[in-house]
């Protein structure tokens, strides 16, 4: 049987200030790096968001974490010594056990962690520009605070505290960096994979594709999956077929239309 983790009345009061602190332009929380994450949460906390940095690097990983972990303790984000601990509070899950930690986390550190533990659901956008993939993973909860963790190629994590409302036109921005995408919405075209690898016209365009963002939500119910393909010219998208043979529509999109198709796919939990 697996012990459920530990989660302190510290954590979750750090995790629900952090949520109050959600605004419309929000500036960047905190910026963690694939060890510190490995060394604060273990490999569960890269198991949905990838390390890249790790993954490209030829040295031990415990090691990377042990360094990390050493970083943390020096700039007072971790605290070992019981005497300049805060009380935690009891545990949530289990009030009967007791509250043992060999470290306590800063405030906003025990807050981030704990977000990112227990979303009702997320969006993931994985973006890919030449051989270069960069990721932003969308946390949602009840109410409007959204929980913003932006991957970057070399592996540092800068989360945010976006509102809901603002999250659509900030996503829109990241899919469509150059902002080419116009003010009209073309008619699907449907299509195979194939079709689209070869002549005409649609698949002309679509070779000129400078970045392509692959959005992927979940939530208890079910998930979904689209790509939006960003040309020198214009922005088009496409649900992602299950296999070569599949037609799929193919439609080139304004850019009021990207920022409607990223709330749709953003979910919305009953209680958010």
């Amino acid at each position: 049987m697996t012990t459920p983790p530990l989660l302190t009345e510290r954590d979750a009061a750090s995790a629900y200030a952090l949520l109050a602190e959600a605004s419309e332009d929000p500036k960047v929380l905190a910026v963690l790096s694939d060890e510190e994450l490995l060394a604060l949460g273990g490999p569960s906390a890269l198991e949905l968001v990838g390390s890249p940095f790790l993954d490209a690097a030829e040295f031990d990983r415990e090691q990377a974490a042990a360094i990390a972990a050493r970083s943390l303790i020096a700039r007072g984000l971790v605290v070992l010594d019981d005497a300049q601990q805060e009380n935690e509070g009891e545990d949530i899950v289990d009030p009967e056990r007791p509250v043992e930690r060999a470290a306590q986390l800063d405030r906003t550190l025990a807050g981030l962690l704990t977000l990112r533990s227990m979303p009702l659901a997320v969006l993931n956008l994985t973006r890919q520009v030449a051989d270069q993939t960069t990721s932003v993973m969308v946390y949602v909860f009840p109410r409007e605070g959204i929980l913003e963790e932006l991957i970057t190629a070399d592996g540092f994590h800068r989360f945010s505290l976006p509102l809901r409302s603002a999250v659509p036109a900030r996503l829109a921005r990241y899919v469509d960096q150059d902002q080419v995408a116009g003010d009209e919405d073309d008619e699907p075209i449907r299509a195979t994979a194939a079709e689209l690898e070869g002549e005409g016209e649609l698949a002309e365009a679509l070779r000129d594709t400078r970045a392509l963002t692959v959005l992927t939500s979940a939530e208890s119910d079910g998930s979904a999956q689209v790509s939006v393909m960003a040309t020198s010219q214009d922005v088009y998208m496409m649900d992602t077929p299950s296999s070569p043979e599949e037609q799929v529509a193919v439609r080139r999109i304004s850019a009021q239309t990207l920022q409607d198709l990223i709330g749709e796919v953003l979910p919305a939990p009953a209680d958010a």
